[in-house]
């Protein structure tokens, strides 16, 4: 299974270099925003993805598909997380069933 990234530039070029499988650069726009929605819808329809990745300033101008599988999780970009790292480690734990401890 594949996992995919979808986030703003800087995002994207971090998870390239972590070696995530597909990676997807959007712009703050409504164009863009579009596109995100189509790539999304995408990526959920295929077979070979596992997890998708997706920014949560990005999530806030979507509306995320109702699916559970593959696996959708919201991230923070480089401006830090607007969910705060307790719903972090909670998402992750639903998710995938580790608890991030420090």
């Amino acid at each position: 299974m594949k996992i995919a990234v979808l986030g703003d530039k800087d995002t994207a070029l971090g998870f390239r270099l972590a070696g995530a499988h597909e990676v997807y650069s959007f712009e703050d726009t409504p164009l863009d925003m579009e596109r995100l929605r189509n790539k999304l819808k995408e990526l959920v329809e295929r077979d070979d993805i596992g997890i998708i990745l997706i920014t949560e300033r990005f999530v806030q101008k979507i509306e995320l598909p109702d699916v559970t599988f593959p696996i959708i999780l919201q991230v923070p970009d480089k401006s830090g997380s607007r969910l705060g790292e307790e719903a972090i480690k909670e998402i992750v734990r639903r998710a995938i069933g580790v608890e991030l401890k420090r």
